[in-house]
């Protein structure tokens, strides 16, 4: 059964309000399928949009690709001066199988990682998973701490949520195109293909590369254009049944405020690839699709050292810094790294919140079962001089629904969607009232020439698996 993707906080009554209070959260394969300690368990209750008092002036997204919490966080939460709910043990596959977790190699395995695959994951079939299939189980893994040096000091300096749950079983269109409208807008969650039409593609998965996705209720869903049209309804190469939704950054524009997406080099900008998200909606290819707002990656250091980072910031990675399976995890982890030191430097530094997190499960298993109608748990690293230090934020959020909910509520924008209202704003991992914290130094790990090699091997597999 696909995972719904109708407003989560519908699902139950205790979802509405984006918490799940009182909650065991199981361990499916985990120690044995043993409950978590209680202490990691029980998630807390913080009001929804408490964030009166912000000095939030600037957001900062870097959405990476492709890892669940307990892959990429599982061993830091281990050591953390403040406990998180990681899990880095042995597991208990549904059919009874088992398997150890072992350390990941700096290079992320190749494990399928579409929704169907996912919906393994969620029923504790991740030996079904292609990719997964037979021991060792690549997709029960962990990445080393020693690999990410600077997520690891950031998620041990700042805030952790480990409750943020994927909004359903989205590969990266879906994710991405949640990420700016706040809603499904009925795609299934696959990535656009050929047309069935027979259309020469154009580049990228949105409006422009002529490509059809699946869309529509279970048991109607069709393959339809892959892009999102405008309030007139153009766009589609074809005739469409998708309707028009507005974008994150509209409401940004209509309050008056400043956004821009980062990605890509300075020949590229505006980039048109799989995840250039503004080129998923007709108005945004219309009216956007320029490098005032679809920068290259270098415009966003340019930005901060200037002291001039828009109110919302959407930066995205090309592919080999994306950390997508069959590319460089410490790697990525530099290039994350640089974003974050370009703001702790700044004179923005002071008015800005940085959310670090990941579109899809890659697909690595993770220990906690979804709440009703949500996906995988998501890693989560809240920076800002007014993150709570060291703290560990166990409201249940979703992903990307809960950042925009913050986006919304921080600058008091025009309700995005049903969905970014519903769900929790990460409001407690501030405190507005605390003695601001300082940025902490960024590291750069350097990659052997070995691995460069193998990284240049694997580029044309990555690049026919971009989800």
């Amino acid at each position: 059964m696909r995972v719904k993707r109708s407003a989560w906080g519908a699902t139950t009554g205790v979802l509405a309000m984006g918490t799940l209070i009182g909650v065991s959260l199981s361990a499916p394969g985990g120690a044995n399928g043993a409950t978590l300690p209680q202490s990691h368990a029980t998630v807390e209750s913080h009001a929804v949009g408490d964030l009166a008092g912000s000095n939030i002036k600037h957001v900062v997204i870097i959405y990476q690709e492709n890892h669940t919490f307990d892959d990429e966080l599982g061993a830091v939460c281990e050591t953390r001066t403040t406990p998180c709910n990681g899990y880095t043990g042995p597991v208990t596959f549904a059919d009874g199988k088992t398997a150890s977790n072992v350390v990941q190699p700096d290079v992320v395995p190749i494990v399928k990682h579409d929704p169907p695959s996912q919906r393994e994951g969620m029923a504790n079939q991740w030996d079904q998973i292609s990719g997964c299939t037979s021991s060792p189980y690549v997709c029960v893994s962990h990445v080393d701490p020693a690999k990410i040096p600077n997520v690891a000091a950031l998620a041990d300096t700042f805030a952790v949520s480990d409750a943020t749950f994927a909004a359903g079983d989205d590969a990266s269109f879906g994710a991405h195109e949640n990420l700016a409208s706040g809603t499904s807008d009925g795609w299934l969650g696959y990535n656009p293909v050929r047309s069935k039409t027979g259309h020469k593609p154009g580049p990228g998965w949105g409006c422009p590369s002529f490509r059809d996705a699946l869309w529509g209720p279970d048991g109607e869903h069709e393959f339809v254009p892959s892009c999102v049209p405008d309030v007139a309804g153009a766009g589609p190469y074809r005739d469409s049944p998708v309707p028009y939704v507005p974008t994150i950054m509209q409401r940004m524009e209509q309050a008056g405020r400043s956004w821009r997406i980062y990605q890509g080099s300075p020949r590229q900008a505006p980039v048109d690839t799989s995840y250039s998200i503004c080129t998923y909606f007709q108005w945004c290819v219309e009216n956007r699709f320029t490098t005032t707002y679809d920068a290259a990656t270098n415009a966003f250091y340019k930005d901060a050292r200037h002291g001039r980072l828009p109110n919302l910031s959407i930066v995205l990675p090309t592919g080999g810094l994306s950390q997508h399976n069959g590319t460089s995890m410490a790697k990525g982890d530099n290039y994350i790294g640089q974003i974050v030191q370009a703001v702790e430097n700044s004179s923005d530094w002071k008015s800005t919140a940085i959310f670090i997190t990941y579109d899809d499960c890659g697909c690595f298993y993770d220990h906690v079962t979804p709440p009703a109608g949500l996906g995988l748990r998501n890693p989560m690293v809240i920076i800002s001089p007014w993150a709570r230090p060291v703290f560990t934020d166990s409201t249940v959020a979703v992903q990307p629904y809960s950042m925009l909910s913050f986006v919304e509520n921080n600058f008091d924008l025009a309700p995005l969607s049903q969905e970014v209202t519903d769900a929790y704003d990460y409001s407690g991992s501030f405190d507005f009232s605390q003695r601001p914290l300082s940025g902490i130094p960024m590291t750069r790990t350097s990659i052997s020439a070995r691995e460069r090699q193998r990284l240049v091997e694997l580029r044309p597999l990555v690049a026919r698996d971009p989800v």
